[in-house]
């Protein structure tokens, strides 16, 4: 999500707003079903949560009812993903829509209990960066679940993903899925 970033369906390009309806086609329910990811982060009602790139918000409204007593904050690069997102939010009220590059997040140290980034990592230029932001806004006890397609142009492989989360301060927990669709699931290594 650089601003310096080119916008296009290849490789290391952002993946364009005025293309986010392909990213809401019902077949994904076949392979990134949300309530089995957000089952997976197992969040709590109260939880504050922070979804980075998140598009035209494919696992946001699952998000947001799975924290009735908490927050979301969807976080993205571009404005015309955020109205997407939000109109598919609105009729929750528990929801923040935030514009930012990821690697540099508008928010205060330790904010956010949980954070989800879904087949936006690899889109970015700095993704240590990114990982480095979202240690810093996570809380000590706080989880990272990312999300990784084969079916995206910016797949990043399993062990290359625990690396650079290990290099920036999150500790792997848990994985669900195969080597070419899966979540991981990473903690703050300064949490436990």
């Amino acid at each position: 999500m650089s601003t310096s970033g080119s916008f296009g369906m290849g490789k290391g390009k952002i993946y364009p707003a005025r293309a986010a309806s392909h990213l809401l086609n019902p077949l994904r329910f076949l392979v990134q079903p949300p309530r089995r990811v957000i089952r997976q982060m197992n969040l709590s009602r109260d939880h504050l949560v922070l979804e980075v790139g998140c598009g035209p918000g494919w696992f946001s409204k699952v998000l947001a009812a799975a924290v009735p007593q908490g927050h979301l904050t969807i976080c993205d690069l571009q404005q015309g993903m955020l109205e997407i997102a939000s109109v598919r939010l609105n009729s929750f009220g528990n929801f923040t829509a935030v514009q930012s590059d990821a690697r540099s997040m508008p928010f205060g140290d330790g904010q956010f209990d949980a954070i989800l980034l879904s087949s936006v990592l690899g889109e970015l230029p700095d993704k240590n960066r990114c990982l480095e932001e979202c240690v810093r806004v996570l809380s000590p006890s706080g989880k990272v679940t990312v999300i990784e397609t084969r079916r995206d142009s910016d797949f990043i492989p399993q062990q290359e993903l625990i690396r650079l989360a290990q290099n920036a301060g999150l500790e792997f927990f848990s994985r669900y899925g195969t080597r070419w669709e899966y979540t991981v699931n990473f903690r703050h290594a300064s949490g436990r």
